[in-house]
């Protein structure tokens, strides 16, 4: 090796120096070890050398010499244990032994505590939506309902809402057997028509829900309707939407929420509210709302294929359709996207427990119904 070689960064402690320490450089050789500073140099011969480890993880080393007592060098750089003169001599074998055992731990905790990083932030990603879920339970009905009312009036104005009234008392035909099937302990349901053609239907927490005019006029039996009205209010009733929007606002307001007050979450949800109707659910979350609403239907007698006849027709509009961001008539399709496995889980549900019926008859004259709903959007 060349001489620069056995050069390294350290530094010195003596009391001629400022505040009683400087940094230099640590040159050895085979006959003594020299500091250099801007402030000048001392030296300490070879022989008489003592080395001991010190400082946090006994990363830093001291040299000391007799000869000197009151001065101390010192160095992080314990390549210095490389040396010649370090490796020949015999007594020094205990330092050496103790640098490499240092390294060794040193290593291991470095990746001990990168394991139990990655372990943690894993944990804490598997865990988000169990917190939320935690957090969501905690939060008052009325604030959930202050949350939806907040997306709602975001999305829908009143120039939008539909309030013929013979229009109305039909849809309550169509949604009170399944509000009594459904018999929440938590919500009261209310239900909107809004002017819009998208094949689209949407419910907030609170228990606020809205059916697009596009999806009443393209479907083609009452029982389609109902699936997806079913469908929906078991994402309230799971609270799925609350849980989506605490993910949003950040894990740790969620983990905060989860061991202390919810007074704090519940105000940041509510800015936070005209977002809902962006967010698209887990697939987890559309199994689930899929499989509470096939026991909605069951619970009321509603025939459950509407839902999977409803998925189909979505579909085909998805096929036909030639816009990339499935907006307009297919916008339902961006945050419930009707996949073949969803249709393929409610075909197995259906062929398991639902049997060929008897199903309740809707007590409703559905193409009448459609009728008056035409004849609304022309005046």
């Amino acid at each position: 090796m060349g001489q620069d070689q056995w050069k390294f960064e350290g530094g010195a402690f003596h009391d001629s120096l400022p505040n009683g320490r400087s940094s230099g450089s640590l040159e050895v050789s085979p006959v003594s070890i020299k500091f250099i500073s801007d402030h000048g140099q001392m030296e300490f011969p070879v022989s008489g050398l003592k080395v001991e480890l010190g400082g946090s993880a006994n990363r830093m080393l001291f040299l000391k010499h007799d000869d000197q007592p009151d001065w101390t060098f010192f160095t992080t750089d314990q390549a210095i244990m490389a040396h010649p003169v370090f490796a020949r001599d015999e007594r020094m074998a205990g330092a050496r032994k103790s640098v490499r055992r240092t390294k060794w731990l040193s290593r291991a905790s470095a990746f001990t505590f990168l394991g139990a990083t990655i372990a943690i932030v894993l944990g804490l990603w598997w865990a988000k939506d169990p917190m939320a879920a935690a957090v969501a339970a905690k939060i008052p009905v009325e604030m959930e309902e202050k949350i939806g009312d907040a997306a709602f009036s975001s999305h829908a104005p009143a120039s939008k809402l539909v309030t013929d009234e013979e229009i109305l008392t039909d849809f309550k035909k169509l949604s009170d057997p399944l509000i009594e099937a459904i018999d929440s302990q938590r919500y009261t349901f209310e239900f909107h028509i809004i002017k819009d053609s998208s094949l689209n239907a949407f419910a907030l927490p609170g228990g606020k829900m809205a059916i697009h005019t596009g999806l009443l006029l393209k479907a083609e039996s009452p029982e389609e309707i109902l699936g997806v009205m079913a469908h929906e209010l078991a994402h309230v009733e799971m609270q799925h939407s609350m849980r989506n929007l605490m993910e949003m606002v950040g894990l740790y307001a969620v983990i905060s929420a989860v061991f202390g007050d919810v007074s704090g979450i519940a105000a940041i949800l509510v800015n936070n509210a005209p977002y809902l109707l962006k967010m698209k659910f887990s697939r987890d979350h559309e199994r689930e709302a899929d499989a509470k609403g096939f026991e909605y239907l069951m619970k009321a007698k509603l025939d459950p294929r509407g839902l999977v006849d409803f998925f189909g027709k979505l579909q085909q509009e998805q096929e036909k359709s030639s816009m990339p961001n499935m907006e307009g008539a297919l916008s339902v399709l961006s945050t419930h996207p009707a996949t073949d496995e969803r249709i393929n889980n409610l075909n197995k549900l259906i062929e398991e427990k639902a049997g060929q019926g008897p199903y309740r008859k809707i007590d409703l004259d559905f193409d009448n119904f459609q009728e008056k709903l035409r004849n609304h959007l022309t005046q």
